[in-house]
Order: structure tokens, then sequence, then C-alpha cells
């Protein structure tokens, strides 16, 4: 009777591999598991990338971006990189997508909130430009942008 257990349990979880291997091919699955953080969307990758410099892992969310060096989207980021690294208190309190068709889109307008216990809530609009690798999506370009007169469509609010 114990042996049948294993067998229902190896059957179930090579069942679950093969649904995964069917839905995705193997490179999307295997990059996956290697590296979590290329996400499969426009969307997750650009959580996961304010995540990370939420967290101050400023280095994994550097790994999320393409940007040639000295290109002002580098030196965008690294005027991020030094306020997140500034300011200890500073963490993501909401980051809203400001594209109404978001899976079909490569460039994304997201407006990110920050909090603070000294100071009050700051926000800054920014607009990412993505490409698919092999990895998976990732960042090629970032602005912080004034406003949104060009942008259509409703916004769509997702807090972290």
């Amino acid at each position: 009777m114990r042996q049948s257990r294993y067998v229902w349990v190896l059957g179930i979880s090579l069942f679950c591999l093969m649904t995964i291997i069917v839905f995705k091919t193997p490179q999307a699955v295997i990059s996956t598991l290697a590296d979590p953080q290329y996400g499969n969307s426009p969307r997750s990758t650009i959580q996961q990338f304010w995540k990370l410099m939420d967290r101050r892992q400023t280095d994994l969310a550097r790994d999320l971006l393409i940007l040639p060096k000295g290109s002002l989207d580098e030196s965008e980021f690294k005027a991020w990189e030094s306020k997140m690294n500034k300011d200890p208190m500073l963490s993501l309190q909401k980051l809203e997508f400001m594209n109404a068709d978001l899976e079909s889109s490569q460039d994304v307008v997201v407006r990110v909130s920050w909090t603070s216990s000294v100071q009050n809530v700051q926000q800054a609009l920014f607009s990412m430009d993505l490409v698919q690798t092999e990895k998976g999506w990732q960042i090629q370009g970032i602005k912080q942008i004034n406003d949104l007169s060009y942008i259509g469509g409703d916004s769509n609010e997702r807090p972290i």
C-alpha cells in the first residue's frame, strides 16, 4: 500500500511537469526556473523591477535592464539608485499601470508612488520600453516623464 502512494505522488508530479512544458516552451520554463526575476509579461517584469528597487537590490534590478553605457536611461536609473540608497526610509507604496492594453504594448507608462516617514508621498511617471529576449522580457529604456498628454485609455491601478 505504501508503494502505491509513492507511485501516485510521482505520477501527479510528472503530470504537473508535463502540463507546464505543454503550455510553455521548454526554453521559457528552464530560463524561468534558472532566473525567476525575468518575467513572461511586461507587467510582471516591471513589477519585479520596482520590487527589487524597493528592497535595495539594485544589482538584481540592473540585470533586468538593457541600457547603453552613458545613455540618459542609464543616468535615470543611477539617479534612482542613489536616491534609494540615500533614504532607507523610502518605500514603495503603489505602482499604477497607465496603459489600457498592457499585454500587447512594449511601451508602458507607470506611476510609482513612494512614501517615507520623513516626507510626504512622492509620485513619478515613467515611460518604460520593453523588449522580448531569450531570457524573457527586459527593460531597454526608462525615462521619467511629466504628464500623460499622449496616453489614452483608462488607468489600471494595481498596488504591489
